[in-house]
């Protein structure tokens, strides 16, 4: 049976009062967390004038910057009216906007590094966008006060998922508090002041109650008409949470479903929100997770990955970083035409801070050192690019072009075969172009540092990442070392049921056991004399 609005309310200011720890309070702008902090808000509202400052009320909500711009421009609003609602009415409430650090956010990992696009098994965005911003926020201030109150709008009944992780907090040791399982959180106490209502009881209860900080909660059940199941994105805090992708409003950017089913209605349903299909579009045809000939046949480190007798791919391609920046660019050119007319025609879907980390994410640790990304930016931007100077490399774009020229010459020189194919010679171009522009960029930055044995390790690293003259050359390498190496032919194959998804998560974090296959010797291409 649902608690009813008087017990909670007389719940929550029980609770309020009856210690000192602090209150953090999760938003993200959709229904159940409103219905929280709306209850939370008006039974602090309630208390003598004298109670209502007891203790502070933090309010939190991760934006993790791919968000459904519709959803964000909600939430932003929403933020500044709390801040404004709660001065005016002396609350000790304060909301807080908490977005990824830099080197977390998605397209510094994707674009960058090359991540290739998460996967239900291969889910590296939750803990660099939701996770990691929110618990920094709840740990410090834990620590602070020596102990907190998370306080969430999950409810039971929504997926049997959900009830799993509400679960997890059911066995507490103090009445209606639950115990974090979440060890970085082990100071923080949790509760669900809804957790017994329904759907419906949610809207009814904020509609029929105004909302106490100034925004009309008429407009947050537009946004929600006439879609499909109801859920809303939850605040993560473990990885335990169920996926913004499962959710009704998540990430534009989510592949852990095949359709953003929530931005496709709003497009269909209202033409003012037609100037959201480039975002759809953008994500529809170059986020998918059938990506595996746009990546490195290497991991990022150059070592290999054997799993079902091919090897498994890695990071994206420096050619589909390329693509991916540049069409993400254009994409942001289309909606801020279209979307001029409804207010948003300055939308950033990167932004200049994400684009410098990319530069030198190409630049100074993959080598990369034609540049791209002012070239990329100015032909779609139409403009300079503005963002901050790197240290200019000796090399001009027309050095590099002589470079791969003579590579080009090598190769087909060398050529073992007249029949050999034309894909199988570019392949091979591109790798040996690659593996010298790499070392004269660990050489350009030698001359900048002292640290000359860094500098070998580096230039070593190099020569071995460059080791083969193609893909099918790597794994000719990798099926023969499992033998020469004296072992079992199958130790290094996945076990069946190991797929590829958690070996990259593997590799992304650096685990990998026995499925890595270590680089022992270099093989070059033949002598062109």
């Amino acid at each position: 049976m649902p608690a009813s609005v008087e017990h909670i309310t007389r719940e929550i200011q029980d609770l309020y009062m009856s210690d000192s720890m602090p209150w953090i309070v999760g938003y993200s702008g959709g229904k159940d967390s409103t219905a929280s902090l709306q209850l939370i808000w008006n039974a602090i509202s309630s208390l003598p004038s004298d109670r209502r400052r007891f203790k502070p009320v933090h309010v939190i909500s991760t934006d993790t910057l791919v968000e459904n711009p519709v959803i964000a421009a909600w939430v932003d609003v929403s933020l500044k009216s709390m801040n404004l609602a709660a001065t005016r009415q002396g609350l000790p409430i304060q909301a807080h906007r908490l977005t990824p650090a830099l080197e977390h956010r998605f397209w510094v990992n994707l674009i960058g590094k090359g991540y290739p696009a998460p996967r239900p098994k291969f889910r590296w965005c939750t803990d660099r966008l939701k996770i990691s911003a929110s618990t920094a926020f709840i740990q410090s201030l834990s620590d602070q006060c020596g102990e907190a109150i998370l306080v969430l709008g999950q409810r039971r009944g929504e997926s049997s998922a959900r009830d799993k992780v509400m679960d997890t907090y059911a066995s507490s040791t103090r009445e209606r508090l639950s115990r974090n399982k979440d060890p970085k959180l082990s100071r923080v106490w949790v509760y669900l002041p809804i957790e017994t209502w329904s759907s419906d009881d949610v809207w009814e209860y904020i509609i029929s109650n105004k909302n106490p900080w100034g925004v009309d909660n008429q407009d947050l059940f537009d946004i929600y008409r006439g879609a499909t199941p109801d859920s809303e994105c939850p605040i993560v805090v473990d990885k335990s949470t169920p996926s913004c992708g499962d959710s009704r409003f998540g990430c534009y950017v989510c592949t852990m479903v095949t359709q953003d089913k929530s931005m496709h209605a709003m497009i269909q349903n209202d033409k003012e929100k037609a100037w959201m299909q480039p975002i759809l579009h953008f994500r529809n045809t170059y986020l998918a997770v059938d990506d595996r000939d746009f990546r490195d046949f290497r991991r990022m480190n150059g070592q290999l990955i054997l799993m079902n007798d091919r090897l498994v791919h890695g990071p994206y391609s420096q050619e589909r970083r390329r693509e991916l920046l540049e069409q993400l660019l254009l994409t942001q050119q289309q909606v801020r035409e279209a979307g001029r007319a409804q207010g948003f025609g300055d939308i950033e879907l990167i932004s200049l801070e994400e684009l410098d980390a990319i530069r030198s994410l190409w630049v100074v640790e993959k080598g990369e050192i034609e540049d791209w990304v002012p070239e990329i930016y100015t032909r779609v931007m139409g403009v300079p690019y503005p963002g901050r100077e790197l240290e200019p490399m000796p090399l001009e774009r027309t050095d590099l072009g002589l470079l791969r020229t003579a590579a080009t010459g090598w190769v087909n020189s060398a050529k073992t075969s007249a029949t050999e194919s034309e894909p199988l010679s570019a392949a091979r171009v591109d790798e040996l172009y690659k593996m010298t522009r790499s070392l004269l960029a660990v050489g350009f930055r030698g001359l900048q540092s002292r640290r000359r044995s860094e500098q070998l390790n580096e230039l070593e690293n190099v020569l071995k990442a460059y080791a083969f003259l193609d893909e099918a050359d790597a794994l000719q390498y990798a099926r023969q070392h499992l033998v020469e190496s004296g072992d079992n032919p199958d130790r290094g194959q996945l076990k069946e049921n190991v797929d590829e998804g958690q070996v990259l998560d593997a590799l992304l974090e650096g685990h990998s056991a026995q499925k890595v296959i270590p680089i022992r010797s270099i093989q070059v291409l033949p002598n062109a004399d």
